[in-house]
């Protein structure tokens, strides 16, 4: 959890676990998530709990600037199912904290999709 501060980092509020501060994703986060992911999984296949928990740690580990006192990923323990509540209630937030900045006022997703024909003019060798 070593991410440097931005001016677009955000605060998540997490009942019963703290206050986080997350980095504004962006495509080269994106891609550091996967890699961080292909490091967890190390090559195997993931089944459906790694991907879930793979998931989220690798999310955690490149957005998270803050964490409160006391939440480490690497100290969580492995055999408390309290654990995976507590790292997936953190994903969760982000995550919907994450949906609300790219909410339209009428619900759907602002922005050009190939669904809608509206390529944005922007030209893809």
């Amino acid at each position: 959890m070593a991410r440097t501060a931005q001016d677009t980092d955000f605060v998540v509020k997490v009942d019963g676990v703290g206050s986080f501060t997350f980095g504004k994703r962006t495509m080269r986060d994106e891609i550091a998530i996967q890699v961080e992911f292909a490091r967890i999984i190390d090559g195997v296949e993931p089944t459906a709990w790694l991907q879930t928990v793979g998931g989220w740690m690798s999310t955690l580990r490149v957005l998270t600037v803050r964490a409160p006192a006391g939440f480490d990923l690497d100290d969580l323990d492995p055999l408390d199912d309290a654990s995976y509540a507590m790292m997936g209630k953190v994903h969760n937030a982000l995550a919907e904290q994450e949906r609300s900045f790219r909410r339209s006022k009428n619900g759907g997703s602002k922005g050009n999709s190939p669904a809608s024909g509206d390529d944005g003019g922007v030209l893809v060798p």
